[in-house]
């Protein structure tokens, strides 16, 4: 990856997205059960920018205990451009160098933007799985990609001939779920329905990270 914003090759990251998404559509359906009441640690991750630079933060939550045990960040120069379905290019090395800073080893990535619900099959929570080899859900206040369909009193998100998320409503806002990676999709609604706090319009780990995130930046 180029240092300069203006090189940033996006033909080649869209193909290398296409290439890494094809060996995880296949294994979607092979993603072991999440137990959720044993999943006791869950990584938060969001950015914030200001003045050409990315405030990556990582907020992780006891599950257990329901509170924050560690917070850390990153700051980075901003490397890459935004472009929409290229955002993990943008975002994933900061989230790294703040990830290598942490003491405690999360269960489950909760990444504030989509994962299979994209249009090569490879968002942001699905490149921070991938990396870092962990179950990871994704959660957007905004569809990117796919079909809405409607399944009972349920509105589930299809893409790539699969199932791949759901809209879930909490209170006024839309939230769209989607499988990140080696995560089932009730597995994934399951642990994002346990974490919706009233009043709050993200689940509490990514609520607490959105306004970290922005402390950081404002400092």
């Amino acid at each position: 990856m180029s240092s300069s914003p203006h090189l940033f090759d996006a033909h080649r990251a869209m193909k290398l997205q296409e290439i890494l998404a094809c060996r995880v559509l296949e294994t979607v359906e092979q993603a072991p059960p999440l137990d959720i009441n044993r999943v006791k640690y869950v990584a938060a991750f969001d950015s914030s920018y200001r003045g050409g630079r990315q405030y990556a933060v990582i907020v992780v939550y006891s599950v257990v205990d329901c509170r924050v045990v560690e917070k850390t960040y990153s700051v980075v120069d901003v490397k890459v451009p935004y472009i929409p379905g290229l955002l993990a290019f943008r975002e994933v090395p900061g989230y790294m160098r703040a990830y290598g800073k942490l003491r405690y080893k999360p269960d489950l990535l909760l990444v504030d933007g989509h994962g299979l619900a994209h249009p090569r099959a490879f968002g942001i929570a699905t490149h921070l799985g991938v990396v870092l080899g962990k179950p990871s859900i994704g959660v957007a206040k905004k569809k990117l990609y796919g079909e809405l369909v409607a399944i009972g009193e349920r509105i589930f998100i299809k893409a790539h001939g699969k199932i791949v998320g759901e809209v879930l409503k909490h209170g006024n806002t839309e939230l769209y779920v989607s499988i990140g990676y080696n995560v089932k999709i009730e597995d994934a609604v399951a642990i994002v329905k346990k974490l919706l706090v009233e009043g709050k319009k993200l689940p509490i780990p990514l609520q607490i990270a959105d306004e970290y995130s922005k402390t950081i930046k404002n400092k």
